[in-house]
């Protein structure tokens, strides 16, 4: 890493969680599979056998610490699950690497349960493990439901300061049936994709560094509601904003996007137009450094599908993005009442992507960038200093999408440079 970027990494970091405070001062427990789920797991020689049983034991603070082997999801007691609940805040979840524990020996089979993690706390870490076999989400942050505001004025939910990091999160979704009208009836939020990998909702100030995530349904989700589902929607549930997205790799996830930035609350955006950001949007996220290649979308995805939706002001920087279905970065607004300016795509390089097309923009050729709007003007947009190489389109866009802000690129083997929809 650039000295340059390690700075603007650690600026970021920093901005990102005011702050903070220790997780490591309110009592350590321990999580073994020679463990026993009784008392209070607070002595190594008298582990508990399961992380739901060992956070029920945990209070403000406490870390948890847990050892090599897989861990059943479906065995927590009565049911629990690996739930970080309001309560815990403060709380560090990890693989105990005193004991030799990593990601890659420390194991959470989710088989049959909708997640393998669900971390709904203030200030909260999960680090060190591999998620698998869940249902929905491998690893899902969102306040608790209850929270979520239950009329049009009502104040937005929120979880903050939450980091994830040093996972490595595989084969789930598994409720994800590709030959049904709605392909997963069983996510609450997200009937299209099941949630994808790792699922930022409604989270503020937080961090996914150092992830992997591969050969999930998508990668990488940060939405502030959800998606239509079976019960209805969409689901209003608050922002999702100044988010540290970085050195993760999010590859081989079949059917949607490797890093997606889509706004689902309709309250985002006023009827006037004017972003609403205290009730809900995506923006001012930035997202570096990370890799996202042989995914069944697009690699990089800022979004908004229907009216009052807002994803704006992002920062996409320093990535390597290939080999993905759709483009490479993607900027998609499909109503009126949207906003998606502001956003800036900086020095990445984008190898060859839309190998499938995007029907969406009617973009069937390779093309490294897709800027499409099929309604409002695009303005504020920065797409400088990128290397893009053997695509048909560099960069194609919709001419409502302002160019002031394209120039310094490189481009290798590209046919069309800058491409505008007639």
């Amino acid at each position: 890493m650039s000295g340059a970027l390690a700075v603007l990494v650690a600026i970021a970091a920093a901005m990102l969680l005011p702050g903070a405070a220790s997780a490591w001062t309110h009592g350590t427990l321990y999580v073994s599979t020679t463990g026993s789920d009784s008392g209070n797991c607070q002595k190594p020689a008298r582990a508990c056998a399961s992380i739901g049983y060992a956070l029920s034991q945990a209070s403000t603070g406490s870390r948890v610490l847990v050892g090599p082997g897989t861990y059943l999801e479906s065995a927590n007691p009565g049911g629990s699950g690996n739930v970080i609940t309001p309560g815990l805040s403060g709380v560090t979840l990890t693989s105990n690497r005193a004991w030799g524990a990593s990601a890659a020996n420390t194991v959470i089979d989710a088989a049959g349960e909708p997640n393998g993690i669900l971390d709904q706390a203030n200030k909260s870490t999960v680090s060190g493990f591999t998620v698998e076999h869940a249902q929905l989400e491998g690893i899902l942050v969102e306040p608790p439901p209850s929270s979520w505001p239950a009329s049009p004025t009502a104040s937005p939910a929120n979880v903050s300061k939450v980091t994830i990091e040093d996972n490595v999160v595989e084969h789930n979704d598994l409720a994800y049936d590709t030959t049904a009208a709605n392909p997963c009836p069983t996510s609450p939020t997200d009937g299209d994709d099941c949630g994808e990998g790792i699922h930022l909702l409604a989270t503020t100030y937080s961090r996914v560094v150092g992830n992997k995530i591969a050969n999930n349904v998508g990668g990488i989700l940060l939405s502030d509601g959800g998606l239509p589902t079976a019960t209805g929607g969409p689901t209003s549930v608050g922002p999702a904003a100044h988010n540290l997205i970085a050195f993760n790799a999010s590859t081989d996830n079949a059917f949607d996007c490797g890093i997606t930035l889509p706004s689902h609350d309709p309250r985002a955006v006023a009827a006037t137009g004017q972003p609403q950001p205290a009730l809900a949007g995506v923006y001012d996220n930035l997202v570096v450094s990370n890799v996202s290649k042989h995914n069944g979308g697009a690699g990089l995805l800022d979004a908004t599908p229907y009216p009052g939706t807002g994803a704006y002001d992002n920062t996409f920087v320093h990535n390597f993005v290939a080999d993905n279905g759709e483009g490479g970065f993607q900027l998609h607004s499909h109503a009126p009442q949207q906003d998606v300016n502001g956003n800036r795509v900086i020095a990445n390089f984008f190898g060859t992507n839309n190998t499938a097309g995007d029907t969406d923009s009617g973009d069937l050729s390779t093309t490294a960038i897709i800027l499409f709007s099929a309604v409002v003007p695009v303005t504020d947009t920065r797409v400088v200093g990128n290397v893009i190489a053997s695509n048909t389109y560099g960069i194609w866009r919709t001419a409502n999408v302002d160019t002031a802000g394209i120039k310094t690129n490189l481009f290798f083997n590209v046919a069309t440079n800058l491409f505008t929809q007639p």
